[in-house]
């Protein structure tokens, strides 16, 4: 199948673009845990973070909410990695590629997982940061958002088009033995 050169051109942009949220993500969500106030103009908003996460809360709790916003960021990276992966088979003319196709698929799958650990580890997050508030003004909270419906279905609609486009490879495979 003939690629356009513009797609084979965005492909590689988007590659890119891709390799350095995987580098820069983890960067910046480290630094905004061990300098929460330093970081503020980065302007890097982590959602559930509220004002819970900043320097009067001890660095060894703050390292332990960040273990543990580390979890949700390993989906994260994982998904830009296979973006990477991805765009970078596109930039090679491999559309339909089983491993374009499943390429596709672990973002999905990535993306899922992100939106699934990122609440969970929002009770051991909020806990580690008001732990050192001492009885009474400890808190364990748990939220589900808009951002996480929307991140839900975005995963969903990649898994989706993955699911077609492999439809649409069998299809193209079984018409070529017809021929």
């Amino acid at each position: 199948m003939a690629v356009s050169p513009r797609l084979l051109s965005l492909s590689r942009f988007m590659a890119w673009l891709s390799t350095a949220g995987f580098v820069i993500v983890p960067v910046v969500v480290i630094y905004v845990f061990l300098r929460p106030e330093q970081s503020q103009w980065l302007m890097f908003h982590i959602e559930h973070l509220g004002a819970d996460l900043n320097d009067s809360v001890p660095l060894e709790f703050r390292l332990m909410a960040l273990a543990c916003e580390l979890v949700a960021i390993a989906f994260n990276m994982w998904a830009l990695w296979s973006l990477r992966t991805l765009f970078l088979r596109y930039a090679k003319g491999e559309v339909f590629s089983r491993e374009a196709l499943g390429a596709l698929t672990n973002v999905g799958k990535a993306l899922m997982g992100g939106v699934i650990a990122g609440v969970a580890m929002q009770g051991p997050i909020s806990l580690a940061l008001s732990w050192p508030l001492g009885h009474g003004h400890r808190a364990l909270s748990i939220g589900f958002g808009s951002n996480d419906i929307g991140g839900l279905f975005v995963a969903g609609v990649v898994f989706v088009i993955a699911r077609v486009m492999a439809e649409a490879r069998r299809v193209a495979e079984e018409n070529a033995g017809f021929v």
